[in-house]
């Protein structure tokens, strides 16, 4: 069985981040030690112990995070007591580690039964906790602050269009995208309502808004509000692909 455990403090830590020993991926291993080693010294989120799983092509890893000495472990091997896990491949997991696409973005779906790059599954026993949701964010992101290139990220293919996810908790979630040319976002009557608000803003280009049937106009420097329960689709019949950010909240969301 691999296994690894590490004390680190923030001092050590840039060390070894000064000589370019994290800074290639080599193993699944390897990236999970980076963001494990980043998370229990710079995140401020990390305010107690943690065990869970990852799995990466059908192989499952232990990460086990300490508090009390900011300490963590990366084994091979499932977590020794029911806990949720990531599902990735190796190639999502690498290009996340490359700042490529965020974790967030690979799970992205329009649908639970969308199959996803990366996703997250319960071991039999185990119930969800909402604060996974903020775990996501926080432990797949590394420094302090946690800065993030969006606009250097890929998107993915959700809902008609092209979306990344930027950060979601318990009452609210947000995005950013694009509508291309031709695309038709929310074409599918099951994604047409939330039963919560949504604030979505246009910040270049152009599209059409299809609010409860009727069509308006909605471009750069614009934004609406959608209450909960309205009929919402977009709509870009323009040359040129619309950007946007997307935020939803309040119960349920």
């Amino acid at each position: 069985m691999v296994s690894t455990k590490h004390i680190l403090t923030a001092a050590v830590l840039g060390s070894i981040l000064s000589t370019g020993a994290l800074a290639q991926s080599v193993d699944t291993q390897s990236i999970l030690e980076r963001y494990a080693a980043d998370y229990v010294v710079n995140d401020v989120t990390f305010t107690a112990d943690e065990e869970f799983g990852v799995e990466v092509n059908g192989e499952m890893w232990t990460v086990t995070l300490t508090h009390a000495d900011r300490s963590y472990s990366v084994t091979a091997g499932t977590p020794s007591t029911p806990t949720f896990y990531y599902t990735a491949t190796g190639d999502i997991l690498e290009r996340i580690d490359r700042g490529e696409i965020s974790a967030y973005t690979s799970m992205a779906k329009a649908f639970s039964t969308d199959v996803t790059p990366m996703d997250i599954e319960l071991m039999d026993g185990a119930d969800f906790d909402p604060s996974i949701l903020t775990h996501v964010f926080h432990f797949w992101t590394r420094g302090f602050p946690e800065v993030v290139n969006y606009d250097q990220q890929d998107l993915r293919f959700v809902h008609g269009g092209n979306a990344g996810i930027i950060y979601y908790q318990p009452g609210f979630r947000s995005g950013f995208g694009a509508v291309s040319p031709g695309q038709h976002v929310n074409e599918d009557p099951r994604s047409r309502t939330n039963p919560f608000p949504t604030l979505i803003i246009c910040v270049e280009g152009q599209m059409t808004a299809r609010i409860n049937g009727q069509d308006t106009e909605f471009s750069e420097g614009q934004f609406m509000i959608i209450p909960a329960e309205v009929s919402h689709e977009f709509l870009n019949p323009y040359d040129e692909d619309a950007h946007f950010f997307l935020f939803m909240f309040g119960e349920g969301a």
